[in-house]
């Protein structure tokens, strides 16, 4: 014969309960799971701003170049202002990998790596091949600095980005200095490394401009990772 349950009628408040009612009563009285604690909230620090969808981009960006030997400090990062001009993970260049710099410079993290990576593979090795020497500084006029560009018709530079980098020249292991204003259309050696970084140069940067573009860049080197492309040098 086979075994039968029987549930035994329960009542409340004068009324019996039948079996379902006593699941959803025993359901109701079980005691409850605690909800899973919410997750810490990070504050940034004062001026900072985050970037949730930017952050793996930047820790991969700053371990690259770390890697490269520069040294470099984080800056604080904002949304665009009024002017339309910000910088976004940014950083304070200090030193490339195997030269000076005239001053510190403010780039995007990854106008930085690329700019170090040319100084390792391009600058460095032609300076040694050409001269016989390194270079041990870099002169620049800037990088991250809001502003317009030249005849180009309100746009914002990508100076205002920090996605640009302006070189004006060189200094030899000797102390020789090598200047775009002076040398770049002279012969001899001075002349013939300026213009064949400037030209090198666009293989790594999406826009370079040099004395070659126009009478703007007749003392300098322009070069960005910008949305645009345009090789002059």
């Amino acid at each position: 014969m086979a075994a039968s349950l029987r549930v035994t009628g329960l009542r409340v408040n004068g009324r019996r309960l039948t079996a379902a009612a006593l699941l959803l009563l025993a359901a109701a009285c079980a005691p409850r799971s605690q909800p899973p604690a919410a997750p810490p909230v990070t504050v940034p620090p004062p001026g900072m701003h985050l970037w949730p969808n930017r952050d793996v981009i930047q820790s991969a960006c700053l371990n690259d170049l770390a890697a490269t030997g520069a040294e470099f400090e984080l800056v604080a990062q904002a949304e665009p202002g009024k002017d339309g001009c910000d910088l976004v993970n940014g950083v304070k260049l200090l030193r490339l990998p195997d030269a000076a710099l005239s001053r510190p410079v403010e780039l995007t993290c990854p106008t930085a790596l690329r700019f170090t990576e040319f100084e390792r593979e391009v600058l460095q090795p032609t300076a040694r091949r050409m001269f016989g020497q390194p270079l041990i500084q870099v002169n620049h006029a800037g990088g991250f600095t809001c502003r317009r560009m030249v005849g180009g018709g309100g746009r914002l530079s990508e100076h205002a980005h920090g996605r640009a980098i302006d070189i004006w020249g060189f200094v030899l292991g000797d102390g020789t200095k090598l200047s775009v204003t002076e040398q770049f259309r002279t012969r001899g050696g001075e002349g013939s490394y300026l213009r064949e970084v400037s030209r090198a140069a666009c293989t790594y940067f999406n826009v370079v401009l040099s004395p070659n573009a126009n009478s703007d860049h007749k003392d300098h080197f322009h070069w960005d990772i910008g949305r645009w492309k345009q090789c002059s040098g």
